[in-house]
């Protein structure tokens, strides 16, 4: 076997980003431009895929135990689930009708599908990333909560960039093209061949195990009512609920409600790619910068949980109280964005500047949670349960808002008030935890030692 040591470890983490890197910078992309793009059938894809994922997440934990002792290890399963994704962003070429449609059905089917392959690779990201960080720590003897957060942060910085290089590619094909009838047809496949390229690289990662010892242990194998249990029965998953579901809600609010309420009316549909980009690249050197500032013992967990939730907030109230430029419109039955006034430069320059504030409370919010948890149960069995809970309640909010957002796209105020509101409650949630059940930065070892034997 492999001489392993902490190095070993960080190159796995580094493989996993790479491959969610390709998949992502594919999947995002295509994402993003759902809303923009596909009007009405966006939303609706977009709440069918994450209603699908938050379902299916409940059964995560025993159906990824059992497939990866099939499987021989995450590679295979995640280069699997890979597939789905690239399906769904070739399946963005077909052409559907603008109003309600039996095809309509087919685009939905596919999103369904990463619906399906979303919680497996998901939770195995967040367990291997767990795993790793524990047999590193136990190999250096440093703490726990400090490698699941240089670990996770190493993971975010990484994978957020993906959004950011497939936006700008997905936006320079269509600058480059035009209204050529072929445009989305060559630009959802070069987004399909990203997520085919990330699933290759998934194949060189190495099998981390939890506890090769018991690896054959069928006793060990977890429960489907393992996730539901953990969420309603443990103190420290049921409080981080609302900002789990929060950040769901926030981040789904962004890449569809704030590009069709503020992007494409400002800037133009062309601009959206580049708007999700600034906002993945700017996640990405935060999601960095979080993570040194807490290793290097400068801000603590929580008070970075703080000031996450303070740009979060702020983004918010500055699309509240902007009185957005109306430079095109999309009228009833299109699919395409008309332009009625030339765009200002300082209005163009504020979407950009929202997109950035955002980012920088986002990163956290999507990153912290993880290492949080990681750091609970990173030495029990309990963790595949915590990462399938992390995800479950994270898709629930996506789902959720976009479902709101059907009823209510007339307004904007009232969609952007149940977030702030969500926001403030959600850090309450982490606040309480921290000071009465455990605290967000870790446990110290006798601590660990009673939550691994509990």
């Amino acid at each position: 076997m492999t001489a392993r040591d902490e190095a070993f470890y960080r190159r796995a983490v580094k493989l996993l980003s790479f491959g969610f890197f390709g998949v992502f910078g594919g999947f995002q992309a295509a994402q993003g431009l759902q809303s923009s793009l596909n009007a009405e059938l966006g939303e609706l894809n977009l709440a069918c895929l994450y209603g699908t994922f938050t379902i299916l997440c409940l059964v995560v934990p025993p159906v990824l135990s059992r497939l990866e002792r099939w499987l021989g290890g995450m590679q295979w399963l995640l280069a699997l689930c890979s597939a789905a994704y690239a399906a769904m962003a070739l399946s963005n070429a077909m052409k559907v009708p603008a109003e309600p449609s039996p095809l309509w059905a087919v685009p939905i089917c596919f999103n369904v599908l990463v619906g399906v392959a979303a919680p497996l690779l998901w939770t195995s990201q967040n367990t291997y990333i767990s795993r790793c960080a524990f047999q590193a720590a136990t190999l250096s003897g440093e703490a726990p909560g400090m490698v699941t957060t240089r670990y996770n942060s190493l993971f975010f910085s990484i994978y957020q960039f993906a959004g950011m290089f497939g936006n700008i590619l997905a936006s320079l094909i269509l600058m480059a093209l035009g209204t050529i009838n072929w445009a989305k047809d060559i630009l959802f496949l070069a987004l399909a061949l990203c997520c085919v390229m990330g699933a290759s690289v998934f194949l060189t990662m190495p099998t981390v195990s939890h506890d090769e010892e018991n690896i054959g242990d069928e006793e060990k194998l977890p429960r489907i009512a393992d996730t539901s249990r953990l969420a309603f029965t443990d103190a420290k998953v049921g409080l981080m609920i609302p900002f789990m579901m929060t950040n769901g809600m926030s981040l789904a609010f962004f890449l569809g409600d704030f590009q069709t309420d503020v992007t494409c009316p400002v800037a133009g549909p062309a601009y959206t790619g580049f708007v999700i980009a600034v906002f993945f690249g700017v996640n990405a050197l935060s999601s960095a910068f979080w993570g040194f500032v807490v290793t290097s013992k400068w801000l603590s967990r929580r008070t970075v949980y703080i000031a996450a939730t303070l740009f979060v907030a702020s983004f918010l109230l500055m699309k509240q109280l902007w009185t957005v430029p109306q430079n095109f419109h999309l009228h009833a039955g299109s699919t395409t964005w008309q332009a009625d006034a030339t765009p200002d430069w300082k209005a163009v320059l504020m979407v950009f500047a929202m997109a950035g504030v955002f980012a920088c409370g986002d990163s956290f919010c999507e990153a912290g949670p993880a290492m949080t948890l990681q750091t609970y149960y990173v030495s029990s069995d309990k963790v595949v349960a915590a990462m399938a809970n992390y995800k479950l309640w994270q898709s629930l909010g996506f789902a959720t808002q976009f479902f709101i957002a059907m009823p209510l796209k007339s307004y904007p105020a009232v969609r952007g008030a149940i977030l702030l509101s969500l926001s403030v409650l959600s850090l309450a949630c982490i606040l309480l935890l921290d000071r009465f059940i455990a605290p967000v930065d870790g446990l110290d070892d006798c601590e660990r030692r009673a939550l691994s034997a509990g």
